[in-house]
């Protein structure tokens, strides 16, 4: 399994060298929704959303909705899960590539047909957490029993959720909190470079890799929920309002 999953790998890198020197050529106008993404990671997903258009064509054709193509998003990602803990990072990868592609394309499918809803961008954004946690179990069972490894992975689960749960808290109250630090996509940015790298090491230096690829997300990760946490928390105070979720004592009565 790991000559094929490298075969793949390559066979993956040779296309997307490919494409990547005709989407640099032709420059097409990047999608409104990645506005807020600058360096790195707008450039790679312009190109992500340039390069799966047939994709999304096909998509169109064959009457599939966004929903299906979250679905087929959170099959892949909980292959990739299952891949890595069997060891077999080049298929992993590539399961995580397209996990990550369809990621991209069900909200593109859902604007493109009309079907945008806030029950799509719930359900979205469920699976993205179920997909987090399968790719981190994965992790986890692969460096079982480095208690080092499992650690990182605990804490960069751990870390990457509260990321998201500053997020939708803060909004939960109100307050829009501005976008920085270590988001979803590039998590899994960090994630598939890593995967990537751990397909041509040995098995023992790849596992070495991966834990500090952990590592490194629960540092940047936790950092981002701090920050989070601190900034919403001084929006909220400055507003000066009580919580409209209180439980208990009314506010500014004697118990």
């Amino acid at each position: 399994m790991e000559s094929s999953g490298r075969i793949a790998v390559l066979v993956h890198l040779a296309l997307a060298t490919a494409t990547a020197s005709v989407y640099a050529l032709v420059l097409p106008p990047r999608p409104a929704r990645l506005a807020a993404y600058r360096g790195p990671i707008g450039a790679l997903g312009g190109w992500a959303y340039w390069v799966t258009r047939p994709v999304l064509r096909a998509a169109r054709v064959l009457h599939l909705t966004p929903d299906v193509l979250t679905g087929i998003g959170l099959g892949l990602n909980v292959a990739a899960g299952v891949l890595v803990g069997l060891g077999a990072f080049g298929w992993a990868w590539v399961s995580l590539l397209w996990g990550s592609a369809a990621d991209l394309l069900d909200g593109e499918l859902a604007r493109c047909t009309g079907t945008s809803s806030r029950a799509g961008a719930f359900l979205d954004s469920s699976l993205d957490r179920m997909s987090e946690i399968a790719l981190l179990a994965g992790l986890g069972f692969v460096l079982h029993p480095q208690r080092v490894g499992v650690a990182c992975v605990i804490a960069a689960l751990g870390a990457s959720f509260m990321v998201s749960y500053a997020k939708a808290r803060g909004e939960g109250l109100g307050v829009a909190c501005p976008t920085f630090g270590l988001e979803r996509p590039h998590r899994l940015l960090v994630f598939i470079v890593a995967m990537l790298l751990a397909t041509f090491l040995p098995r023992a230096a790849g596992e070495e890799l991966l834990t500090y690829t952990c590592a490194l997300v629960a540092l940047s990760a936790g950092l981002t929920a701090l920050g989070r946490m601190v900034i919403i928390h001084q929006l909220l105070r400055r507003e000066g309002e009580p919580s409209r979720d209180w439980h208990g004592t009314p506010p500014g009565t004697m118990p």
